[in-house]
């Protein structure tokens, strides 16, 4: 297995069981949420170059939000295979007409391409921000990407039951609360990861989605942010065994 940072949020780079994937690929610019008096986000460390991504096999969108699905990124890396939530199909086709798209909803939680099989986590939340997770298997490599978290339930254990044991989990260290009209609860912080590690059993953890980015609007304004910092591992027996601190760009074998 391998995995690499393309920025220092969210987006990735995963080899696993041969195959090559991007994950939420947002490489210049700002993300706007509906409108810029709302939100306006953009990276406080440059990602990487576009020149210095990795050859990869398909591009893996997670949530239908700016910061996951970016399309001047998408534009520029013109991926000829994408996986992505049903919500996004109609502007996927427009956008990028001559992709293979694999598209996640109610009657398909599951999709194979090559040797990589990506199973769907649905959040149970009914209005927005909607945020789900996913389960990647190829060959001998299980990683779990849940950039927001995830409240497992019996019909997510159902899901898990008969896969192999977790070598990865991405997921969120910081607790990030808005007020409810504006989302309410973003990432559960250091309680929702211990829940979802206790649930897992994953042998490696990495944090994902936790970028101090620049912002302007309503929700940096408003937003709550209780961070981690990587020395308050050692003192977690439940995280310090698991946790790899990725601080850079440089590839990553756990």
């Amino acid at each position: 297995m391998l995995l690499q940072r393309l920025n220092m949020d969210n987006s990735w780079f995963l080899e696993i069981g041969g195959m090559r994937l991007l994950v939420d690929p947002w490489l210049e610019g700002e993300e706007v949420d509906y409108v810029r008096w709302l939100n306006v986000q953009w990276h406080r460390t440059a990602p990487i170059a576009y020149e210095a991504v990795p050859k990869h096999d398909l591009v893996l969108i997670t949530q239908k939000y700016p910061d996951h699905y970016h399309e001047p990124t998408l534009s520029k890396l013109k991926p000829a295979v994408i996986m992505a939530p049903s919500s996004l199909g109609t502007r996927l086709k427009r956008l990028l007409p001559d992709a293979r798209l694999y598209l996640f909803g109610r009657d398909a939680r599951e999709h194979v391409h090559g040797g990589l099989r990506v199973t769907h986590l649905p959040t149970r939340r009914r209005i927005d921000p909607i945020y789900d997770a996913f389960v990647l298997e190829a060959g001998q490599d299980l990683v779990i990407v849940a950039n927001h978290g995830l409240s497992l339930d019996t019909e997510h254990l159902a899901q898990l039951e008969g896969k192999g044991s977790c070598d990865l989990l991405m997921s969120p260290f910081n607790r990030y609360a808005l007020p409810a009209v504006l989302g309410g609860i973003v990432a559960p912080g250091l309680e929702g990861l211990k829940t979802l590690i206790e649930a897992t059993q994953p042998t490696h953890v990495v944090q994902t989605h936790d970028e101090a980015k620049h912002g302007t609007g309503l929700v940096p304004r408003f937003a709550k942010v209780d961070r981690f910092s990587p020395e308050m591992a050692e003192s977690l027996p439940w995280l310090k065994h698991r946790f790899i601190h990725i601080t850079d760009y440089s590839p990553v074998s756990p």
